[in-house]
């Protein structure tokens, strides 16, 4: 899971637990940051150590941590003694649906951090396919006839994978404890679905009865800035924060790239740029330094947003990414890089949000200026507009209402 899997799904067990439901977390490691997200609330979480021959078979990881968990041989017996009520789970994979499914738990939620799988609409009849772009498709609501063409190849590559790893996984849940459900199966008889979705920054798409849209539920609290961000923020330029999240991250750009952004930024000396860049490493203390571009290992980017003193944040246009930059009303310069980004950034584009600037415009530094000038451009963007569609504070808030 990415980290923001972890975000969101955390915060859901957090409100939980905060409401009085005594949760438990099953914690199947490919991360070891699952419980720094955990409140202390939470009941017991349950780690299952990650496979020692998960690095040699990373075209099969699902199949190999999945059936590293099913063959624990004490966690599926204590979890059948622990009579739980109902079950929360993230269609990232199969497994933790059939993990459910072996232990007898007759009411579950389906929860997604991205935008709908495309999997999961389909299976529970709520999806119109020709019409609605595919999770990980570069389209919004309306498409072409020959974007629909293309949209359905998108659709075919995530319904192939599905099924690949359906098959694979089915087979072990058949083996280990003759379960001979699928996974699609298993997912109709989910009570509640869950979305990581704010309808203000949305598209057009099909809604079930039982499905609702949480974005915004995975919000850290906001805290104080310290004194060195203080003192940043206390610069009279223009601060432009530039993030590209956890999975793509800036110390592992190809050089060209992170030399053009450089080059594109000293263009700005009347700017300030705040870069979230992981490393020290030789591009960072190399002669070509300018003192207007500030980088950081890790920055509060939930309390830097919330500040009021960012004019344009960079970003790779991860949907809690997004989410928080709507919520503080701050302009948005779209660079998805992949998977769900370029679906996320189109609908946001079509709600009037957000500009894009293309991954392979990266490399001309001219276009670069070009289109933070014009993000920056008062006459070009409103924050109000993303007060509007996006909601207040407790719009947002609200969300975890839900959860009573």
């Amino acid at each position: 899971m990415m980290q923001s899997h972890v975000y969101f799904t955390a915060r859901i067990a957090n409100v939980l637990a905060e409401r009085g439901h005594k949760v438990t977390v099953i914690d199947n490691v490919f991360r070891y940051d699952v419980d720094n997200e955990l409140s202390s609330d939470i009941h017991q979480i349950l780690t299952v150590e990650p496979s020692p021959e998960i690095m040699e078979g990373l075209g099969h990881v699902h199949r190999l941590q999945c059936s590293h968990l099913i063959q624990n041989s004490t966690l599926i017996p204590k979890l059948q003694e622990m009579k739980f009520d109902f079950a929360i789970h993230e269609v990232f994979d199969s497994c933790g649906i059939g993990i459910l499914e072996v232990i007898g738990i007759q009411k579950t939620v389906i929860v997604s951090s991205t935008g709908p799988m495309d999997v999961v609409p389909i299976t529970l009849g709520v999806s119109d396919t020709l019409n609605t772009p595919s999770l990980l498709s570069d389209y919004g609501s309306y498409l072409s006839f020959f974007e629909k063409r293309r949209n359905l190849k998108f659709l075919s590559a995530m319904l192939n994978f599905h099924e690949m790893q359906d098959k694979m996984i089915s087979s072990l849940f058949n083996k280990y404890h003759k379960l001979r459900k699928s996974s699609e199966e298993i997912m109709r008889q989910a009570n509640l679905l869950f979305y990581n979705i704010h309808e203000g920054s949305d598209g057009m798409r099909m809604r079930g009865r039982r499905s609702f849209d949480i974005g915004g539920i995975a919000f850290k609290d906001q805290k104080n800035l310290t004194t060195e961000y203080q003192n940043l923020l206390s610069d009279p330029r223009p601060k432009v924060l530039v993030s590209f999240g956890t999975a793509a991250t800036s110390s592992h750009m190809p050089q060209n790239l992170k030399t053009s952004l450089l080059n594109a930024m000293k263009q700005m000396g009347d700017v300030l740029f705040i870069w979230k860049y992981e490393q020290d490493d030789e591009f960072t203390k190399s002669e070509e330094m300018t003192s207007n571009v500030i980088f950081k290992k890790f920055m509060p980017q939930t309390d830097l947003l919330a500040s009021g003193k960012i004019s344009v944040f960079v970003t790779h246009c991860g949907q809690n990414s997004l989410l928080e930059a709507f919520h503080s009303g701050v302009r948005v310069l779209a660079v998805p890089l992949f998977g769900d980004q370029h679906r996320n950034a189109q609908l946001a584009k079509e709600n009037e949000l957000i500009e894009i600037l293309a991954k392979t415009d990266i490399e001309t530094p001219s276009k670069i200026v070009k289109a933070n000038r014009e993000q920056s451009d008062p006459g070009v963007f409103s924050s109000s507009k993303c007060k509007e569609k996006c909601g207040e504070a407790s719009d947002f808030n609200n969300r975890i209402n839900i959860f009573k």
